[in-house]
């Protein structure tokens, strides 16, 4: 039982900082060097091109955690559909479903499923999310080793600026409130290998370990994440196995009615008092 409340916890702390914020202005890389020959748009298109085709991906998952002086792993499942929705269900022990994690193009849902809680709001009313653009396809585009840009579906490629440096590519977006977005990729195979938000006290860098094929692309299956706030730092680690692109799967959870519905204000009051 003490195991299944760590799932918990931990669950509980990774969405704490997912709500509250995502990025300090330390940038993930340098002034980029301009390289003789170097297409800028190119690189960008051929990123874009090879995006994964598929519209459903599933996995199993190895989901591990650190926070503070705990250190978790626990299995669960990965559910996601182009454009639609992104589900992480964390087991405990193997058997019993400790937390889910859905997002939807409309709403965000953390389930507390060992005290019977949820949480289910649009994005506009989580406050980070709505004051800076943040939506379902930034999420599935970290996901899915892909650009993005806040506030818009699609990523204007013509906004990015892009440059060699060594053997990777530095892409940048212009700060949007102050938030720098900026990514590391591979010169050779044109794969994002980092992520990084950075803003005020806080950051998320989102690292993409291994890559393994689905269908016709490569898909990436070992990533790890650092989430910080000023009070809360959160290491995670996502490892993808059993690659499948599956649709039979109902795309929305219902709630049953047993659960008790709670403010986002309540459960970041609850998880930061830990």
């Amino acid at each position: 039982m003490k195991r299944i409340h760590l799932v918990w916890a931990c669950t509980m702390v990774v969405i704490a900082v997912m709500l509250s914020s995502c990025g300090t202005k330390k940038h993930l890389i340098g002034e980029p060097l301009p390289a003789a020959g170097f297409q800028p748009q190119a690189f960008l298109q051929q990123l874009d091109a090879q995006a994964p085709k598929a519209q459903c991906v599933t996995a199993k998952l190895k989901f591990s955690a650190k926070v503070g002086s705990q250190n978790i792993s626990v299995g669960g499942s990965l559910r996601m559909k182009r454009d639609d929705v992104i589900r992480i269900q964390l087991v405990a022990l193997g058997i019993v479903e400790a937390g889910r994690l859905e997002f939807t193009r409309d709403y965000v849902l953390f389930m507390d499923r060992i005290n019977k809680q949820y949480v289910k709001v649009p994005y506009e009313q989580v406050d980070f999310l709505a004051q800076n653009g943040i939506n379902f396809y930034m999420l599935q585009a970290l996901f899915w080793n892909e650009l993005f840009q806040p506030g818009h579906r699609q990523p204007q490629l013509a906004d990015f600026t892009v440059a060699p440096q060594g053997s990777d590519v530095a892409i940048t977006l212009p700060e949007v409130s102050r938030i720098a977005y900026s990514w590391l990729a591979d010169a050779a195979t044109a794969r994002i290998k980092t992520t990084r938000v950075d803003h005020r006290d806080a950051r998320m860098r989102w690292d993409y370990k291994t890559f393994k094929k689905l269908e016709n692309t490569s898909f990436p299956t070992d990533m790890e994440v650092e989430l910080a706030t000023a009070k809360k730092t959160v290491d995670v680690g996502l490892q993808l196995s059993s690659l499948g692109t599956d649709d039979d799967w109902e795309t929305r959870t219902t709630v049953s009615s047993k659960y008790k519905q709670v403010s986002v204000d309540d459960i970041l009051r609850r998880i930061m008092s830990l």
